[in-house]
């Protein structure tokens, strides 16, 4: 099977090369990274692709050779069952890396998916070892990325194990509002692409529980989401209400959200 970074027919636009490619990604976020490194890594990426909603840009069990990276739009990791249930094991914003593993290992277990139209830079895996080899600022940042990963999967795991269906989505929107550093003034504010479909995926919930849910949120006051954009009028209160706390994804955050 071929990727979709590979498939003509999937591919929007390619934009010409830049020695920006990368900026304002997770990866180049890292102090551990000096600018030598930073210019290393802009080198070896190859030009960025549009790719339009809810397309696959590795499926599931693939091979792959090339780290991915979010620079515009959402994206997901999922995977399937055999009666063909779906599980959204992570979601992928502006400046994720979608593919960590593709460092260590050929094949995925899981597929990457956008749900809106994305845009993708690739790195060749070869050549990332390499640099991960020459470099210990970049060794160090991939490592971290990893850590960090492991984290929000585990706070996933909880959340499905032993959390409410209310603290589930009050969770994943305390942890989205974070990791988009949308928060100001004790509010926050930002686009949500998200279907209902998409957020039981991602939680283990069906569609009319997570619209039930939703709607209690809305009523309590808690958010209020219009033209796909989703509003929490008071942060603090809603991390109180699923007992979020942000030190596991290792981000700078407003004083007032520690």
């Amino acid at each position: 099977m071929i990727s979709c970074l590979q498939a003509d027919t999937c591919v929007v636009s390619v934009t010409s090369r830049s020695l920006s490619l990368l900026s304002g990604t997770r990866l180049l976020s890292f102090q551990s990274l000096t600018l030598d490194e930073q210019y290393a890594l802009n080198e070896i990426a190859l030009p960025s692709t549009s790719i339009g909603p809810h397309t696959d840009v590795v499926r599931e069990g693939e091979a792959s050779d090339r780290l991915l990276i979010i620079t515009k739009g959402w994206a997901c990791r999922y995977m399937t069952t055999r009666n063909g249930g779906r599980l959204l094991s992570s979601l992928l914003l502006p400046g994720d890396v979608a593919n960590l593993d593709v460092l260590l290992f050929e094949r995925l277990h899981y597929g990457v998916r956008t749900i809106t139209e994305a845009t993708i830079v690739a790195l060749p895996r070869k050549k990332m070892s390499m640099l991960a080899a020459e470099h210990p600022g970049i060794a160090r940042a991939l490592a971290r990325l990893g850590f960090i990963e492991n984290a929000v999967v585990s706070q996933q795991a909880l959340s499905m194990g032993r959390r409410s269906a209310t603290e589930r989505i009050a969770h994943m929107l305390c942890e989205l509002s974070a990791r988009l550093d949308a928060e100001s003034g004790g509010e926050s504010s930002y686009a949500f692409p998200l279907t209902q479909e998409v957020i039981g995926d991602a939680l283990g919930l069906t569609a009319v529980h997570v619209n039930r849910t939703m709607r209690t949120l809305q009523a309590d006051g808690l958010i209020t989401l219009v033209n796909r954009c989703i509003t929490i009028p008071d942060a603090q209160r809603l991390r109180q209400l699923c007992g979020f706390d942000p030190s596991y994804l290792h981000m700078a955050l407003p004083a007032d959200a520690q």
